[in-house]
């Protein structure tokens, strides 16, 4: 009975990692292909209060937040997947 509940929970969680990652995935991938509107949408009270030359900045520091989502994103998948069997 043990070992059937364990492998049911293991496909849960590895289930839900995988859907934690494609949505990971997929808003640092819109973070990266728009910086500006994921700027404009996620911090848009900072981004209306910044003065113009400090706002090049800040959508550069949106981009390298989407780099490191989508990396994370895959980094997860490709955990949860190839390595689902060794979490027991």
């Amino acid at each position: 009975m043990a070992p059937q509940l364990l492998a049911f929970l293991t496909a849960g969680l590895t289930t839900a990692n995988v859907l934690v990652s494609t949505v990971t995935i997929a808003l640092g991938a819109f973070v990266v292909t728009s910086p500006d509107k994921a700027a404009k949408i996620l911090g848009s009270q900072r981004l209306d209060n910044l003065a113009p030359e400090r706002r090049d900045s800040f959508i550069g520091w949106y981009r390298i937040f989407g780099i490191f989502l989508l990396l994370g994103g895959v980094l997860l998948a490709v955990d949860s997947i190839l390595f689902s069997n060794y979490h027991h």
